[in-house]
């Protein structure tokens, strides 16, 4: 048997309608976003398959969003393929999904840490927003070509 690995993707993933077809099509998708909703006390679905987008990019939202649909696919691709990776890994926020992959956390508490964390990291950034303080923002820059 060939030996793989998944990886796990971190915030910046999210948009509108993601995993929508996969969501209508199995119910292990709708039992994980369920679960998560739960936990959420809000329902995390609406919000990924109605928006704004502007909601759906508030880290408080955007990070339990990506960790379920990750979760989700994960436990949907168990089910049709059987198959365990042999490493996970996950960049940044995705390091959440592959420790529940792993079964170093369970989903609920993943869920509950994700939610603090996105909470805190919103709160931070809104605050820093708030009174003008420079420096304490993370951004990935895609594409900057190098000047001949």
């Amino acid at each position: 048997m060939k030996k793989f690995a998944a990886i796990f993707p971190g915030q910046g993933t999210q948009f509108i309608k993601m995993i929508y077809s996969l969501y209508i099509k199995y119910k292990i998708i709708r039992d994980t976003f369920n679960s998560a909703s739960e936990v959420l006390q809000y329902d995390l679905w609406n919000i990924i398959k109605n928006g704004p987008l502007k909601k759906l990019n508030i880290t408080y939202y955007t990070q339990p969003a990506i960790l379920t649909t990750s979760i989700a696919i994960y436990r949907l691709w168990l089910q049709k393929n059987n198959i365990i990776p042999n490493i996970v890994t996950g960049y940044s926020l995705g390091e959440y999904t592959a420790m529940v992959c792993s079964d170093i956390i369970s989903f609920i508490d993943a869920i509950k840490i994700v939610k603090y964390r996105g909470k805190l990291m919103h709160q931070i950034s809104s605050n820093l927003n708030d009174f003008n303080i420079n420096g304490y923002y993370m951004q990935t820059i895609i594409g900057l070509k190098k000047k001949k």
